[in-house]
This record gives structure tokens, sequence and C-alpha cells, in this order.
């Protein structure tokens, strides 16, 4: 149990920071200001992250591959969504 403290601690910092960035898209009603190559390329890197967790049987990697991806996922709606809204108001 010992050996995966650092692991999970992590998970929930890297999980942490996705709030933030997902309230600011919500609450402004944006996206100007956000790389959405950004947000692919960390999505395709929590994927790889998710397939390494499950080849170590690394349960925090995997755990945070996975929700990381998920998160990733709704911000890439969210940044298409309100992209829409911005070349509208434009």
């Amino acid at each position: 149990m010992y050996k995966y403290i650092f692991g999970w601690l992590a998970t929930l910092c890297t999980l942490s920071y996705k709030f933030p960035q997902i309230y600011f898209f919500y609450k402004n009603k944006t996206s100007k200001g956000i790389s959405i190559l950004s947000l692919c390329i960390q999505t395709f890197a929590y994927i790889l992250y998710g397939i390494h967790g499950i080849i170590i049987n690394d349960y925090p990697v995997l755990t945070m591959g996975s929700i990381s991806f998920f998160f990733n996922i709704i911000l890439c709606i969210q940044y298409y969504y309100y992209y829409k809204n911005d070349v509208i108001m434009e």
C-alpha cells in the first residue's frame, strides 16, 4: 500500500487542476485564450497513460489517465460549444 501513496497523491493533484478550467469555460462561456491543440495532445497523452497503467498494473496511473481523459473530453466539448458562441459574438 505504501508504495502507491505518492502515485495516489500525484493523481489527486493532476485531477484537481482540471476543475478550474472546466469551471472557467462554464462561467465565462468563452473559449478565447485556450489552445485546442494543447487539449488534444493532453487527451492523447492520457490515453497513453491509461494503457501504460494497464500494462504495468499501476492503478494510480490508470486512474489518473482514465479520469483525466474524461475531463479533457469535457473540456474539448466545452471548447467547441463556446467557440461557436465566440464566432457569433464577433
